[in-house]
């Protein structure tokens, strides 16, 4: 468990994103040509609540265990990332919820619209971060 959660509380900054790191690069460029915080980086240590990841910031945290993220990016509602490792037989599972709260009428049309990308992307990352995890 202990590599997985290396892992997860790695996010962001150096370590990246896990999966299309220059999609999230361009992500976070215009979200700061259109008002947002664009890429923050993080702390170079462990993570705690109210710290910057990138254009997330930490909601909630148990080490070891979970890291919640809520997204500062411009959009239209609220979303967040929470990565759950639990034990596994011998190893451990990760797993990636991905919450949003649309706000008004475009945030239903922006989520949905995104939808096909976010399954790619965040698939993808997921992957990414459990072989970063097997090579610990």
């Amino acid at each position: 468990m202990d590599r997985v959660w290396s892992v997860v509380e790695g996010v962001g900054g150096p370590a990246g994103w896990y999966a299309f790191t220059r999609l999230w690069s361009v992500r976070a460029a215009l979200d700061r040509v259109v008002g947002g915080p664009g890429m923050r980086g993080r702390p170079n240590r462990p993570l705690r609540v109210g710290d910057v990841v990138d254009f997330w910031v930490v909601e909630a945290i148990v080490p070891g265990r979970s890291l919640t993220l809520r997204a500062e990016m411009r959009m239209p509602g609220t979303a967040r990332m929470t990565l759950t490792v639990t034990p596994a037989g011998a190893g451990a599972a990760l797993e990636q919820v991905i919450t949003f709260e649309p706000r008004g009428v475009a945030g239903p049309a922006y989520w949905y619209g995104q939808l096909p990308a976010h399954r790619v992307v965040f698939a993808a990352m997921l992957r990414g971060m459990v072989r970063a995890a097997e090579r610990r």
